[in-house]
């Protein structure tokens, strides 16, 4: 696969107590998609954003009273950066398969709520919040995504297909309102 990229490395240390300081830094670390070379070694592809990203995790190590180095511009062999690629792209898919599941089930959801209910505006706001949720998980996904080509076509589709979904619960929610409403 070859990457000719370079790369920026986070090397830390966080005190080991209390754990709630490193367990911080490895869901900053997570939260942006990094790999773990080892322990206390992540490495991203270096981009402005990548870079900005990594600092901000250094210095919140040096707030924990660990250490943390940032090196930029590194080369890693090519075996080890395709490595690198092979476990963020592995772990985007999986990302993207659990939004692809949650949407699926927030469809199925919604298709049964269309069939046997009653429809209340305070049902329709708790559906809208949960595509929401999904809306933005999928791009911070597509954010952490720095080898892949973003989400499949189904999972796509399935977010629009939630967007349909809900419209039609709207309509039907307002035409049933409008039904029972007095005169």
């Amino acid at each position: 696969m070859q990457i000719a990229t370079p790369w920026v490395l986070l090397i830390y240390t966080v005190p080991a107590e209390p754990t709630r300081k490193r367990a911080a830094i490895w869901r900053d670390i997570k939260k942006i998609g990094a790999v773990y070379l080892r322990d206390g070694v992540a490495v991203l592809p270096e981009r402005p954003a990548t870079i900005t990203a990594m600092r901000a995790i250094a210095a919140r190590v040096a707030e924990f009273e660990g250490q943390a180095t940032l090196v930029d511009g590194a080369r890693l062999d090519a075996a080890r950066a395709d490595w690198v690629v092979t476990q963020s792209r592995t772990a985007r898919t999986a990302e993207y398969a659990d939004v692809a599941r949650e949407a699926e089930l927030l469809l199925a959801h919604i298709g049964r709520e269309t069939e046997h209910r009653e429809f209340t505006f305070g049902e329709l706001e708790e559906l809208a919040a949960d595509l929401g949720k999904l809306k933005r998980w999928i791009e911070q996904a597509r954010a952490r995504d720095y080898f892949g080509d973003g989400p499949a076509g189904r999972l796509v589709d399935l977010l629009e297909a939630g967007d349909r979904a809900l419209a039609a619960f709207l309509d039907e929610t307002a035409r049933r309102a409008a039904e029972t409403a007095p005169g």
